[in-house]
């Protein structure tokens, strides 16, 4: 990876394209929705496969992320709760969303190298297929 700054912003040349980076949200992604992206993104993809070892059909998942942050300590990150929503016609799987969550955090990368310094909940609910607004058919 290879990384330039110029004009208030870093530019990332990363193999799928550019990405800006910067606190100014009009220059380029915040270094916080970044960090928060990537934690995402290794956990969905490992629950993701984790549902097709389990055989549990998905339609989506859908995620949320809350953050707390210390304003004390240089603004860090105390606290991540991540709400998972995974859409499903097999509703019967919910009693193993504990279960579920706890294979997530031991089996996302991402999550094992903050999971020592930050506070990290994940919480799956199971819930109906239905299409969202916006979705295409």
């Amino acid at each position: 990876m290879e990384f330039t700054y110029y004009n208030e912003k870093l530019i990332g040349q990363l193999e799928y394209g550019f990405l800006p980076i910067s606190p100014n949200t009009e220059m380029g992604y915040r270094p916080m929705e970044l960090f928060v992206s990537s934690l995402t993104g290794c956990s969905t993809s490992v629950l993701a496969n984790i549902l097709i070892k389990k055989r549990i059909d998905y339609k989506r998942i859908d995620v949320q992320v809350s953050a707390s942050r210390n304003p004390e300590e240089a603004n860090r990150i105390e606290q991540l709760i991540f709400n998972v929503s995974v859409q499903t016609d097999t509703i019967d799987k919910a009693d193993q969303a504990e279960k579920l969550a706890g294979l997530v955090l031991k089996n996302c990368g991402m999550i094992q190298s903050v999971i020592q310094s930050i506070d990290i909940a994940y919480q799956i609910e199971f819930t109906p297929d239905q299409p969202k607004k916006g979705d295409v058919a």
